[in-house]
C-alpha cells in the first residue's frame, strides 16, 4: 500500500520522500505478534493536556496534548490486542537503577521521584501485563525482553508510546536488529518536538519499521484472523 501524505512529507525532499513513499506501507505482522508500549509514565504527562511550548519551561519532560492525544488510540490498540490473546509489554524507568546510573538521555529534567514513573492511570494497564524496567532507551539493553519474546513465541512487533526520536527509535532500531518484523503505529506515538517526531518517523520507516496508521494496524490484525 502506498500513503500519498505523510507526515515528513514538509521536511523531507526529493528524491528521498518519493523512495520512502514507494517502501511498503503495510503493517509487518506474523501470527504473534507483540505489542510494546514504550514510557507512557507520569512524567509525559505533567501540566496537563497544554501545547508542549507553554509547558517545557516548567515541566521539561512534559509532551502536553500530544501525549493526551494519544492515550485513545493506544489503549484501542491494546483492546484489540487482549481480544486476540497476543502478548503486550509495558516499559518504564529502572527507578533504582537509576539513582545510581543515571538517564536514558541528556536531556533538561527536574529532579525525578519515583511517582513520576508510574504508569499513566489513563492507561489501560493492568497488573498481569508484562512489565520491563529498563535504564537506558531500548526497552531491549540489559533487560530480559529478548527472552520473555522467545518464550511468547513472538514473530513481530508493534510498538508504540514515546518518545518517537527516543525511546520508540532505539527500541524499533533494537528489535529490527534482533531479526523482528516492526511496526510503528503513528497515531500512537508522540514527541515534544514536532519535526523530530516526523524525520524520525521518515528515518525509522525508511531503515527500519512499515509505519502505519491504526486504522491499517488493526485492520490487519482482523485480517490475520
Amino acid at each position: 500500500m502506498i500513503i500519498q501524505d505523510r507526515v515528513w512529507d514538509k521536511y523531507i525532499s526529493d528524491p528521498f520522500s518519493t523512495i520512502a513513499r514507494k517502501q511498503n506501507s503495510d503493517p509487518s505482522l506474523g501470527n504473534t505478534p507483540g505489542l510494546l508500549v514504550i514510557d507512557m509514565y507520569n512524567l509525559v504527562f505533567e501540566g496537563g493536556d497544554g501545547r508542549v511550548e507553554d509547558l517545557i519551561a516548567k515541566f521539561p519532560s512534559s509532551c502536553g496534548q500530544v501525549a493526551f492525544r494519544s492515550v485513545p488510540f493506544i489503549n484501542t490498540l491494546i483492546a484489540e490486542f487482549r481480544k486476540r490473546d497476543f502478548p503486550i509489554w509495558f516499559s518504564t524507568k529502572a527507578w533504582e537503577q537509576s539513582k545510581v546510573h543515571g538517564h536514558a538521555t541528556r536531556k533538561p529534567r527536574k529532579l525525578p521521584k519515583l511517582i513520576d514513573y508510574e504508569l499513566f492511570n489513563e492507561l489501560d494497564y493492568q497488573s498481569s501485563d508484562n512489565l520491563i524496567r529498563k535504564l537506558r532507551a531500548s526497552v531491549f539493553f540489559e533487560t530480559n525482553l529478548p527472552e520473555q519474546l522467545l518464550e511468547g513465541g513472538v514473530d513481530s512487533l508493534v510498538i508504540v508510546g514515546e518518545s518517537t526520536s527516543g525511546c520508540v527509535r532505539a527500541s524499533v532500531v533494537d528489535g529490527f536488529s534482533l531479526g523482528y518484523p516492526v511496526t510503528v503505529v503513528e497515531d500512537c506515538v508522540f514527541d515534544q518536538n514536532p519535526v523530530s517526531h516526523a524525520v524520525n518517523l521518515f528515518d525509522m520507516h525508511h531503515k527500519y519499521a512499515a509505519v502505519c496508521s491504526l486504522d491499517q494496524t488493526i485492520s490487519a490484525l482482523q485480517n490475520s484472523e
